[in-house]
């Protein structure tokens, strides 16, 4: 089904946060994010679409976001950023479509995700896709007929929690048509008289605010010099996951049981169940580079995206930083690593909720977009030597998605996987949901030249939360005879 004529309610300009994404869009730094919906279709046959079904689906809810119907125009000259303007000649069938999977098990669905993970979006049209894959059966943590949609978008037009709402508003019940205004005519060349007339505005903004970025930037060091925070951002060695991806990538997961996962937490005082997570990270990474003879000097130390909702108002739509946290793989100890780990972690929080320090992060909104743009092409040249070192060496993420209360046309939601592209210098990515039953999952997203074997890797994992499982017991079981012998 064609919609015709929707453009322009307006346009409106990128905020420079979400900006970025695009001016870094590169074939070794796909800025998308991918979120897989289950659905348990075996009792609600009806929820395996046939394509007219899915576009009819999909249609009564593209009000839900602007991107759904809007693209993202760059700018003549590039003297302002891009701006996100009502499609022209929209059409909903390039951007859903239906497969009905005839094999079992994973291989058959990990095929078309790590394809869909690793292939670059279009950003001429709206910045999102939806892919539905019916009769996905024998799974191992998943019993039962499935139906699985993935939901691919363009991080420029949402972060992870944006991403969390969007999907609990599409697979529900509530229905949002778009609508669309009459064609604004000459939009193209209104956008570019805007951004020639805008830009001396652009230059004076970023000239009158240079004297209190310095001082922000100060005050940064006086904070760090008072200790007011344990700085983490230091250079280590890299690894191999830290060169340039090969652009094939695979991804696979799996499920921690919730329960012993916040026994793990509640035995270390101030932990969090991400503290947990880095350490089975920590513990999993450490080891596989051990085996292949490439054990690093000191620890490892992980990106964790941190939301900055609770903290602080912004209009963009990605309201992110990023932690780097340390997770003192150079201990042997698994709890006395929680709680190491949970205290770098809450050091990292008070670093990013410092005044300066947000000020500091703040300079983006004030920097003028060529200027941007060639930031984003200096790092685009970067060789990503392995000689070189690295701030981090793996992204973990704590992603709040979850399938409570999620449908499709009836199917209940029991389970969703959320996954990026592994990128230059970052080539593995590990992203916790929570599971249907008060589960956890863990999504493994990595390069595949770099990992080949992610399946051991998986096993490492497993034997690292173990381990944490069995420092916890033997704990409880020295605790207890200290009581008797009491």
């Amino acid at each position: 089904m064609r919609l015709s004529n929707p453009l322009a309610r307006g346009v409106e300009p990128l905020n420079p946060r979400d900006a970025d994404f695009i001016y870094n869009e590169a074939d070794g730094h796909l800025g998308h994010l991918i979120g897989v919906y289950f659905f348990e279709t075996s009792q609600h046959p009806e929820a395996e679409f046939s394509e007219e079904q899915a576009i009819e689906w999909a249609t009564a809810r593209l009000g839900h976001n602007r991107m759904f119907t809007q693209h993202i125009q760059r700018t003549p000259l590039g003297l302002e950023h891009p701006h996100w303007i009502p499609a022209l000649n929209f059409d909903v069938r390039d951007h859903v479509r239906v497969t009905n999977i005839t094999e079992s098990g994973w291989e058959p669905l990990q095929k078309p995700l790590s394809k869909l993970l690793t292939s670059r979006m279009d950003l001429a049209r709206p910045p999102w896709e939806l892919h539905f894959f019916n009769g996905i059966e024998g799974l191992d943590d998943l019993p039962g007929r499935l139906t699985a949609v993935v939901l691919k978008s363009h991080h420029s037009g949402a972060d992870g929690i944006a991403i969390r709402m969007l999907g609990e508003a599409i697979f529900s019940e509530n229905l949002r048509q778009a609508s669309f205004d009459p064609a604004m005519p000459f939009v193209k060349s209104r956008v570019f008289l805007k951004s020639v007339l805008g830009f001396p505005r652009q230059i004076l903004r970023f000239t009158k605010h240079i004297p209190g970025n310095r001082a922000a930037e100060r005050a940064v060091a006086d904070a760090k010099a008072a200790g007011d925070w344990v700085e983490s951002l230091k250079e280590r060695p890299a690894t191999r996951f830290n060169g340039k991806v090969s652009g094939s990538g695979t991804l696979k997961q799996i499920t921690l049981p919730g329960t012993e996962v916040r026994q793990v937490k509640d035995a270390v005082p101030e932990a969090t169940i991400n503290d947990v997570l880095l350490a089975v990270v920590g513990g999993a990474l450490m080891r596989y580079l051990t085996e292949n003879g490439e054990k690093p000097e000191g620890s490892l130390v992980a990106m964790v995206p941190r939301s900055m909702r609770k903290v602080e108002e912004w209009e963009s739509a990605n309201q992110l930083v990023t932690l780097s946290v340390n997770m003192h793989t150079d201990i042997e100890d698994p709890l006395e690593r929680v709680a190491l780990i949970a205290e770098s972690a809450r050091s990292e929080k008070t670093r990013t909720s410092h005044l300066a320090v947000r000020r500091v992060n703040a300079a983006i909104e004030t920097i003028p977009a060529p200027l941007s743009r060639l930031f984003a092409t200096a790092r685009a040249k970067n060789p990503y030597d392995l000689n070189r070192p690295r701030y981090q060496h793996t992204t973990v993420s704590n992603i709040p998605l979850s399938v409570d209360g999620l449908t499709l046309n009836g199917a209940p939601g029991t389970a969703v996987l959320a996954t990026q592209p592994p990128v230059d210098g970052d080539g593995l990515r590990h992203f916790m949901v929570a599971a249907a039953g008060g589960g956890l999952t863990l999504n493994v997203i990595t390069d595949t030249a770099m990992m080949p074997d992610l399946g051991h890797y998986l096993e490492l994992l497993r034997a690292s939360f173990a381990e944490l499982k069995e420092a916890v017991n033997s704990r409880e079981l020295e605790s207890g005879a200290a009581e008797i012998a009491s």
